[in-house]
């Protein structure tokens, strides 16, 4: 326990959230109402009376507010602790409680609730190292460019994430033979400390918050957030589960996925069938499929 007597505290913060194991939930969303107290000193503020020596509440809420907003997680334990992470950041030892009033549950409820209680001292050992990763990001429904721009602030916003290098947009063909409108993509190379199955957890609750939902493959969509590779330098990581394949097993067959990569890392390498190639090599190669940088405005 931090040895700050001093507390600050934001009670019933009630965001609407997307979070639950039950498709319905993600998809339709429900109300979580937050707990959060912060043990640290308050000392220097109560005599400078100014809020740069403390705790923006203002600032807190809003931030708390955002890791509920723009991701999915099956559990609110995950979602606990994420925001207890952000927390660390503001005071030694945090205590978040999540409340899920609208838990679906058959029996007669008054509320079910996690807490997790966290300490910067604790946190210095279990904390990941960062991983850096390349997403793909598509649009063609709405204001594409303004939704892209949209996902790319809020992957980085979430305390775990920064973008580092963003690419410039694509106009490219539809892929799959569903007609639809040309896409509009881009790529990023973000470092994190999330685990790989957590980052793409962030990205789908980020699109589902721009209204994406996944009725046909190949369809139009608000937003798409591919997660391509995860890791560098001879440690990229291999996996495949129903949930996510690393590297993306159909990366290489794609232009809107190594146009932008090329633009971002020229030398970068790439697995495919015939083992690990140069990105712009192969990206040469599909010279048959519609591309075309967008020009700055």
């Amino acid at each position: 326990m931090s040895a700050h007597p001093d507390l600050i505290e934001l009670r019933g913060l009630t965001v609407r959230g997307n979070h639950g194991v039950f498709d319905f939930e993600k998809r339709e969303g429900q109300d979580f109402v937050i707990d959060v107290i912060l043990r640290t000193s308050v000392s220097r503020a109560a005599v400078t009376d100014d809020i740069a020596d403390t705790v923006h509440y203002g600032e807190l809420a809003e931030d708390v507010a955002h890791i509920v907003e723009d991701n999915t997680f099956d559990l609110i334990e995950t979602l606990a602790a994420r925001i207890a992470e952000h927390c660390l950041d503001l005071a030694e030892h945090v205590e978040v409680v999540v409340h899920k009033p609208g838990a679906p549950i058959e029996r007669s409820f008054n509320d079910v609730s996690v807490t997790v209680v966290r300490s910067r001292e604790a946190a210095v050992d279990t904390q990941p190292a960062e991983t850096e990763a390349y997403l793909n990001l598509g649009a063609n429904l709405g204001e594409a460019a303004d939704t892209l721009d949209q996902a790319v602030d809020a992957l980085d916003r979430h305390p775990r994430i920064t973008v580092r290098r963003r690419s410039s947009l694509y106009r490219t063909a539809p892929w799959g033979g569903v007609e639809q409108n040309d896409f509009l993509n881009l790529g990023l190379i973000v470092t994190t400390s999330l685990r790989a199955r957590e980052l793409l957890a962030v990205a789908q609750g980020i699109e589902v918050a721009c209204g994406r939902t996944r009725e046909q493959r190949w369809g139009p969509r608000t937003l798409d957030i591919d997660l391509i590779s995860f890791g560098t330098n001879g440690e990229e990581l291999v996996l495949d589960t129903e949930t996510l394949t690393l590297p993306h097993p159909r990366a290489h067959e794609r232009a809107f996925v190594l146009a932008p990569w090329a633009e971002l890392a020229e030398d970068a390498t790439i697995l495919t069938p015939t083992g690990p190639r140069s990105i712009t090599t192969v990206l040469s190669e599909l010279d048959d499929q519609e591309i075309t940088r967008v020009p700055a405005p």
